[in-house]
């Protein structure tokens, strides 16, 4: 019973906590990473834990329909695997079995890494992270840095545009007790394990000199102010407001994106063999590419690009009528 008890503590760790591991370590990522790594070690266990399980169904759900393996089947296997791990024997695994559990293992550590960079971005993306404190990451310095405090319920959406760049003027206190004014344009800054700032990195800086009144530009690239020394900090934004129409494109563009991530998974729910199912799956990538660029052309280009002419869209719209066409074909619906 003990190599029992082994085993499914072995698998424990690797079925559950390693995909709830990749799953997070993938979600908190960029100016949010240091949160991977903080909080309780009980906390992290359990939402480890949670995601793993939350991976394994997705994955078992979604891997069955891959290798085309029925619920019935599975529970067989399983029940026959547990079985023997309780009679303290090696479950009598074939070469095919072996490599199927490779294949699954690499295929839940990729499908746990997909799954936190997706539910990352869906959070960036629709800004469920300032409409609801739920969503909140901890550090709440990028959201006073980026200017996104201002899109929050707290300060009431007093956002004019997309922030640009941030300007900070910073008080600070020498050893002496002497007080020093700075100004520069907010480039960077580095957070400890408390996600307490450890510094602030500033080009384009100034001091305020308190014999002249003016303030004189401190020569080098980057001003670098230990947050220890740092009394006061004021924050300014520069703001670029957006016309309604560049709104509308990144609302297109966010569209396009779910009709592909649709595109790209359908392929693999269905009951047919493995190459039509990668066969439709390029099919409905290319059918994107002409809807993608077909929806984009009635957009002002950027970057000095040719704006598509009216042939151009029939083209495409004909492009796409032949790829949907195509998939209908290898989907077997007519």
């Amino acid at each position: 019973m003990d190599a029992g008890v082994t085993i499914f503590s072995i698998a424990y760790v690797i079925i559950l906590i390693v995909p709830g591991i990749i799953f997070k370590r993938f979600y908190f990522q960029g100016a949010f990473s240091k949160q991977f790594n903080s909080g309780l070690f009980a906390d992290r266990i359990i939402t480890s834990l949670f995601w793993g399980i939350i991976v394994q169904i997705l994955g078992l759900l979604s891997y069955s329909r891959i290798i085309n393996i029925k619920y019935a089947d599975f529970k067989v296997r399983a029940l026959l695997f547990y079985k023997n791990v309780l009679g303290n024997s090696l479950p009598n695994l074939s070469l095919s079995q072996l490599l199927n559990i490779l294949l699954y293992s690499m295929y839940s550590v990729c499908l746990a890494a997909a799954l936190g960079l997706f539910f990352y971005k869906i959070v960036r993306a629709l800004q469920l992270d300032l409409k609801s404190p739920a969503f909140r990451f901890t550090n709440h310095w990028h959201y006073y840095f980026r200017g996104e405090i201002l899109q929050t319920k707290e300060f009431n959406g007093n956002a004019i545009g997309k922030v640009i760049s941030t300007e900070v003027d910073v008080m600070t206190k020498d050893n002496n007790g002497k007080s020093n004014l700075f100004s520069g344009l907010l480039t960077q800054y580095t957070l400890n394990q408390n996600h307490e700032i450890e510094a602030l990195y500033l080009t384009g800086s100034s001091r305020f000199s308190q014999t002249s009144g003016n303030t004189k530009v401190i020569p080098g690239d980057i001003f670098i102010i230990p947050y220890a020394t740092v009394q006061n900090l004021n924050i300014r934004y520069n703001f670029q407001v957006k016309p309604r129409k560049e709104v509308l494109k990144y609302i297109v563009l966010g569209f396009s994106g779910l009709i592909l991530l649709l595109c790209l998974s359908y392929p693999w729910f269905t009951e047919i063999s493995i190459w039509k199912k990668l066969l439709g799956t390029i099919s409905l990538f290319i059918s994107w590419l002409f809807l993608a660029t077909l929806l984009m052309s009635f957009f002002e280009p950027s970057n000095g690009a040719t704006k598509t002419s009216f042939w151009g869209k029939i083209t495409l719209s004909v492009g796409l009528a032949v790829m949907l066409f195509l998939s209908n074909l290898i989907f077997q619906f007519w």
